[in-house]
């Protein structure tokens, strides 16, 4: 594992002179915000608003191998590396907590980290009270052919850090023609992963599945209906088998990333209001 890479890190405070709507008592949380493969904090501005403009303070940043983040791009040794640098955000989230409670929030790749995380480190961080995941990449929504598999293995023993072209078209991601462009534009969006990076996604992905019965938090599950590039019909049946429930909700005409579709409004309320309720 690569211990000398450099995380690139974001802290949000809550906005000065933020109120409160009257019906709800002040959120006494923060949030840790973890994106997705392919993609990198900075894509999150508007969803670091809706959190902190409701007195949610909020940590996050680039994951290893995206972003500002050093090391090289689109390769981890191990999805361990991602988890350890969820570890090191929840811990900073803590300080900002009234009470201590820290929320993970994942999208896609980012989602099936705060799963692992929580099947893995929980215990480590009990702070963490619950998670929000959009469209979490349980499972892929195309099955890679057995052969591409194989090949797979073959070149992670020999070469683990090639990297190849992930195949993303940045029509899949968004409905928004101004949001693909914006992604097809951002040299830190879509880019190369290794052979690496691809068997440690798809070993995680299964563990996920496998141990679904770890989860022991609540969590808002929030699944696009069109996701082209994860399998939204693994998504219910995981939520169905969490031991602490919390809520399912499917946008039946959006696009995977749902904080960037024509109905993020709708999205991000339905996450603020779920948090206040905690």
């Amino acid at each position: 594992m690569n211990r000398e890479r450099k995380l690139h890190t974001l802290v949000f405070p809550t906005e000065a002179g933020v109120t409160h709507r009257a019906d709800h008592k002040e959120p006494s949380m923060a949030v840790v915000l973890v994106h997705g493969a392919g993609d990198h904090s900075g894509r999150y501005g508007h969803v670091v608003r809706a959190l902190t403009s409701r007195g949610i303070p909020v940590v996050t940043g680039d994951l290893p191998g995206a972003g500002l983040t050093s090391g090289l791009p689109g390769h981890v040794d191990s999805f361990d590396e991602y988890l350890d640098a969820v570890e090191q955000w929840v811990k900073q989230a803590t300080e900002l907590a009234t009470h201590g409670r820290v929320v993970l929030l994942g999208h896609s790749m980012g989602g099936l980290i705060a799963v692992r995380y929580l099947q893995e480190r929980l215990s480590r961080t009990p702070q963490v009270i619950a998670a929000v995941l959009s469209s979490p990449c349980l499972r892929l929504a195309v099955e890679v052919p057995g052969w591409k598999k194989g090949l797979a293995a073959v070149l992670d023993a020999a070469t683990p850090r090639l990297r190849m072209s992930s195949g993303l078209s940045a029509s899949l991601v968004s409905r928004s023609p101004e949001v693909v462009q914006a992604y097809a534009d951002d040299p830190h969006c879509g880019i190369p992963v290794s052979v690496r990076w691809y068997r440690e996604l798809t070993r995680a992905m299964e563990q996920a599945r496998a141990q679904a019965e770890r989860v022991r938090v609540p969590v808002l599950l929030m699944q696009a209906g069109q996701d082209l590039l994860v399998d939204a019909e693994a998504a219910e049946p995981f939520f169905r088998r969490l031991p602490l429930g919390g809520k399912y909700v499917e946008y039946p005409e959006c696009y995977h990333e749902l904080f960037n579709e024509p109905e993020q409004g709708e999205v991000l309320q339905e996450m603020t209001e779920w948090l206040t309720q905690l």
